[in-house]
């Protein structure tokens, strides 16, 4: 968890110093129109990786990227991509990590970190995880325990691991090792992760 955290402090350090410094190309008007960035020069095969970043790389229910960057490093006869997507009126990104293989033509998504949410739909997530009994039984023992949570997108095929293969929300409050996983459409708790 520490190296994801690491990856996504590095990836949106270099993001924002790439968009600052104009270093953010694009060669291709196609990757303009998909609103896909690559930070330095596109890899071979461009065009057919953004189409699949596009399909796998997607935003929460009901929003939309306002961009793609994607950063490409070649590693042992397979490309190593670092993808961030932003939505419209938030600070918090996505980011995902794949690979290519360039002889299957194949895309993989390796890891995701995913917390562009819109801020109404995290509150909601945090509310509903206050609701629950575990949850404030640990909030209310700890000491400052009500600090501010994260709140992730869980993907349908992680989800499906604990609960069903849908779209589940986590709330964290790290400092106090204490997770819930939240079904936001059934405004529930399915699970609950403490450290205590």
């Amino acid at each position: 968890m520490k190296k994801i955290i690491d990856l996504c402090a590095v990836l949106l350090f270099i993001v924002l110093i790439a968009s600052i410094s104009g270093c953010v190309v694009g060669t291709d008007d196609e990757a303009l129109e998909n609103g896909v960035a690559w930070i330095g020069t596109p890899p071979a095969d461009s065009v057919a990786i953004e189409k699949k970043i596009i399909q796998q790389a997607i935003p929460y229910t009901g929003t939309k990227y306002e961009n793609i960057t994607v950063s490409a490093l070649q590693n042992n006869g397979k490309l190593r991509l670092h993808v961030s997507g932003v939505l419209a009126n938030t600070m918090r990104i996505d980011l995902y990590d794949f690979t290519y293989n360039y002889d299957k033509k194949e895309l993989t998504r390796v890891s995701y970190l995913l917390e562009a949410i819109p801020e109404s739909v995290r509150g909601e997530a945090i509310g509903i995880a206050m609701q629950d009994e575990q949850v404030r039984n640990v909030l209310s023992a700890g000491m400052g325990a009500y600090g501010n949570p994260s709140v992730k997108r869980i993907l349908p095929e992680t989800a499906e691991k604990f609960y069903e293969p849908k779209t589940l929300l986590s709330v964290t409050w790290k400092h106090i090792s204490l997770s819930a996983l939240v079904d936001v459409d059934a405004g529930q708790v399915v699970d609950v992760w403490s450290g205590n």
